[in-house]
């Protein structure tokens, strides 16, 4: 019998670990929108409302704020909010990346740009091209574009304004009509044992249909994003086909693990050399 008991205890706390392991990520993310909302609240008051142990909140504290989601201080947490697309200075690092990216895109093809800063890069870099199709869920890439001789197509969806995208059931609905032949995917961070991650679960529902309907995934980042993490895991290495780096990878491990997923990687400072 009181083997019974303890057999019991130990499967019920084998489900409690495997719920908090499967929430961990919508846990961080009700966190962010609770922070979205007020800007600055008390971290008594997010545990109270969060529902869950001291320890738990503020694990999950010290993830967000060594990614830089949040600051605290004396007790309080504060949001901080990522600065709009059109804003942000385009760094050396990204536009090795996008001419690179723009090097290996053939005459006549028809791909789809995601949202963020290095698709920006990249329209900026085809601009002079009269030859390509390009759909895309961003405002800024198809603002870029909108003066260009390149065939563009904006999508349909709900706009998340900090990052001038379109997201959502409708979004996805429309990309999945289509077969793209190649997709240039961007990500907030790279976990090394995992895969590609981004913040708000439209936002990875949409990479994740992307991938779906597209023959070559390719995806623009800088070696720094293999040092930051982000909320929702959305693709593992053996989805994408190609990445496009400013820099060599450091981390021979990393190296390894993207080489074994049969991923080529094309490092933009020794292409453009």
């Amino acid at each position: 019998m009181q083997l019974e008991t303890l057999i019991l205890n130990l499967m019920e706390k084998s489900v409690d670990f495997l719920e908090n392991a499967m929430n961990i990520d919508e846990r961080r993310q009700l966190i962010l929108s609770h922070l979205m909302d007020h800007n600055i609240l008390s971290v008594n008051k997010l545990i109270n409302t969060i529902g869950e142990s001291p320890a738990t909140i503020r694990r999950d504290l010290t993830f967000l704020e060594k990614n830089g989601y949040i600051v605290r201080t004396h007790g309080y947490v504060k949001y901080i909010p990522p600065p709009i697309i059109k804003n942000i200075e385009i760094s050396a690092g990204k536009i090795r990346v996008a001419k690179a990216a723009a090097s290996i895109i053939p005459r006549n093809e028809t791909l789809f740009l995601d949202s963020g800063v290095s698709s920006k890069a990249l329209a900026m870099e085809i601009t002079e091209r009269n030859d390509l199709s390009v759909y895309t869920n961003s405002l800024s890439v198809a603002n870029v574009l909108a003066t260009s001789n390149v065939a563009t197509y904006l999508t349909s969806g709900f706009l998340e304004g900090r990052q001038e995208a379109l997201v959502g059931p409708d979004t996805e609905n429309y990309v999945s009509q289509f077969r793209f032949p190649m997709l240039f995917l961007t990500t907030t961070g790279i976990r090394p044992d995992e895969g590609l991650a981004c913040v708000t679960a439209s936002q990875a529902n949409l990479k994740r249909t992307l991938i779906k309907v597209s023959e070559k995934v390719i995806l623009l980042t800088e070696v720094s994003k293999f040092s930051i993490d982000s909320i929702r895991v959305f693709a593992s290495f053996s989805e994408i086909d190609t990445i496009i780096l400013d820099e060599p990878i450091p981390n021979s491990k990393i190296e390894s693990i993207l080489r074994k997923n049969n991923i080529s990687i094309i490092v933009a400072n020794e292409l453009h050399n």
